[in-house]
């Protein structure tokens, strides 16, 4: 395993828009990680669809942190938060 898939995500909340990036391996696991992370920022009732996580390119994994390296393997992917 060498690279890694990126789901651009924008996800509209109350009063704002969140926008971030989703790298994992496939779009169930993408939206999976993406529904966690809107529902850690307290959003729990808003569900993230593939309208809003969409593939967007691939990124090799070694491009990334040791820390998001390892949350890829313990999860299955990570977030990385971008501005909206």
């Amino acid at each position: 395993m060498d690279a890694l898939k990126v789901f651009d995500t924008w996800v509209e909340v109350p009063g704002r828009t969140l926008h971030f990036d989703v790298m994992t391996l496939d779009q169930a696991t993408a939206l999976k990680l993406a529904n966690e992370h809107v529902a850690a920022q307290g959003f729990a009732a808003i569900t993230v669809t593939a309208e809003e996580c969409r593939f967007c390119h691939q990124e090799p994994l070694a491009m990334f942190t040791q820390h998001q390296q390892n949350e890829f393997l313990k999860t299955g992917g990570f977030i990385v938060e971008l501005s909206a």
